[in-house]
């Protein structure tokens, strides 16, 4: 919502999100600009008039353009899947704020991007795993149907996430223990942001999981329900299916575990976990290879010569690259579109060739 007032308008909201995108308190912010930190506050809560020095001052503080907290736009959170993550309760609170703000800054940013661009309609059907009385794995074979991939394993996850309409964004989370958070907004595609700062197989693995919640959890679930244990097995599903793997996870030995993640292009550690669930090893045989798992050091790192190929997302930088050769768009165009300084935009964003259409 847009406070205006007799010097300059102002989004209230803007003002606390680019704070946080910094990493800045309230005090903090408030003792850079010389001001009290009550005046601070009267400022995020809209409360009093800035005129156009202050509102520079308060930009050249969090190294954003004026125009930055000057948009009509409302701020979004984060959604369902973030809300429900249970292990990111470890995260300091401060980090989150930062990491939020951060991933909302970005989609409104790739928002803007989109409104010239045609993506065509998203791919992904919601699917309750409630009306499939919870068989998690039906719903990833469907979707393994609907997006007409073959069997065996999957070759490159980023490009049937990208061709299905949802957008792979790298992002930095901070050193926190994250590995994704997708941002699914009625009028943007899925926007998976991603720590590419680790191996490609838990990459893999972790967009898989990301998937089964875009597909699967767009409502409140019950509180008995575990939704991550629900994106973990579609994500197995989708990327081992049953019907296809079983027969091989018989007789496991960490050799053969080596050999089928050169196939499959999973880690050792998510094929001896699909052999246990599938009944394809007992305790004792589980219990004895996350051992010998553990004395090779390989539940810290597997070998780099089983690493999958590199995978790296296109459609971000395709867009980009379409503002540029077809829209003829400058760097400091796309900056001022993007409400950033040219240097942040060169930083976060890259332009490769593009397939894409514009809008008509």
């Amino acid at each position: 919502m847009q406070v205006t007032f007799n010097e300059v308008q102002y989004n209230k909201q803007l003002i606390t999100l680019g704070r946080e995108s910094r990493g800045i308190s309230q005090i903090e912010l408030s003792k850079v600009l010389g001001l009290s930190q009550g005046k601070m506050s009267k400022i995020e809560h809209g409360l009093i008039a800035l005129t156009i020095d202050e509102l520079q001052d308060i930009a050249r503080a969090l190294d954003y353009p004026a125009s930055f907290f000057q948009r009509n736009e409302r701020v979004h959170g984060v959604g369902l899947s973030e809300f429900y993550h249970r292990k990111r309760q470890t995260v300091p609170q401060k980090v989150l704020n930062k990491i939020y703000a951060k991933l909302e800054a970005r989609r409104m940013e790739i928002a803007s991007l989109l409104k010239s661009i045609d993506l065509g309609e998203p791919n992904f059907p919601h699917m309750d795993p409630d009306k499939f009385n919870g068989d998690v794995a039906q719903i990833a074979q469907i979707v393994r149907a609907n997006w007409l991939i073959p069997q065996g394993p999957i070759e490159n996850v980023i490009e049937i996430i990208e061709e299905a309409g949802g957008i792979v964004v790298p992002f930095d989370f901070e050193e926190s223990n994250i590995d994704a958070i997708t941002v699914f907004h009625p009028n943007t595609p899925p926007l998976i942001f991603t720590n590419f700062n680790r191996s490609m197989d838990r990459i893999r693995f972790t967009l898989c999981h990301e998937l089964g919640h875009i597909i699967m959890h767009r409502k409140p679930p019950s509180e008995e329900t575990d939704i991550e244990d629900q994106a973990d097995r579609f994500a197995s599903e989708f990327l081992m299916p049953k019907s296809e793997i079983s027969s091989s996870l018989s007789n496991v030995t960490i050799q053969k575990l080596a050999s089928l993640k050169l196939f499959w292009k999973v880690s050792m550690a998510a094929l001896l976990m699909r052999a246990a669930a599938l009944g394809k090893i007992n305790e004792g045989q589980n219990k004895y290879l996350w051992e010998l798992l553990s004395k090779s050091g390989y539940r810290k790192k597997e070998p780099e010569e089983l690493a999958p190929p590199k995978e790296t997302p296109r459609l971000l930088d395709e867009i980009i690259k379409l503002h540029q050769t077809e829209l003829n768009y400058s760097i400091s165009d796309l900056s001022q579109v993007l409400n950033l300084n040219d240097s942040e935009f060169r930083t976060i964003y890259s332009q490769p060739n593009s397939h894409l259409r514009l809008v008509k």
